[in-house]
């Protein structure tokens, strides 16, 4: 009697612990994809609030240049415009400063990916950007650390040429070179340009 009845509160014990580790098994699944679900939910309500109607990537570039999915206001585009404008900017200058920023760590030359986080007022932008322009204007970051003067003025002339076929692709207009911004004539060739200059006056005048 005495042995039937420890047999009985043991396995009711271990039914017990068995139940309680299927419970907890069960409430922490749960809980797992109570989370996945908030955390796409928000990504989606991040994605339909970054200022560009949840378009980003590939899918905003090719909006932005040119290519309206069908059902797309053509007045949105015009609106959206000068945002994307930004975006393309530092996506632009962003390509560039971890060229040059690899070289000066000695790092090789790498193969940059076409997509990037572009930082806005409404948070993050994923952009996307032909990879072989993001390659171009990497290289040119990259090179321009170690370029001698003349060779700069090569670089400078490719960093347009490049920068130019984006905007056209996007019909926006650059209003300043991106050679002026990114790879400047320092102070003292211009000084030096326009002693140059000056000598060549004084020369004729005389």
């Amino acid at each position: 009697m005495i042995t039937t009845l420890l047999l009985s509160v043991l396995f009711g014990t271990a039914a017990t612990v068995v139940l309680m580790i299927y419970l907890i098994d069960r409430v922490n699944t749960l809980e797992r994809a109570t989370k996945a679900v908030a955390a796409d939910s928000s990504s989606s309500a991040a994605e339909d609030n970054n200022g560009f109607l949840g378009l980003a990537g590939k899918a905003l570039w090719d909006v932005m240049s040119g290519k309206i999915p069908e059902g797309f206001n053509r007045d949105d585009l015009t609106a959206l415009k000068p945002r994307y404008e930004q975006v393309l900017q530092k996506h632009i200058e962003q390509s560039f400063a971890k060229g040059a920023s690899d070289c000066r760590e000695g790092s090789p030359a790498d193969n940059p990916k076409p997509t990037a986080s572009i930082k806005m007022l409404r948070g993050e932008v994923q952009s996307w950007l032909p990879p072989q322009h993001v390659a171009n204007i990497y290289k040119l970051g990259y090179e321009s650390v170690n370029a001698t003067e003349e060779n700069l003025n090569h670089l400078r002339t490719s960093l347009d040429e490049t920068t130019e076929t984006l905007y056209t692709r996007t019909d926006l207009d650059i209003k300043q070179p991106y050679s002026q911004r990114l790879l400047p004539k320092t102070k003292a060739l211009s000084d030096e340009s326009g002693s140059a200059e000056e000598q060549a006056m004084d020369q004729q005048d005389n």
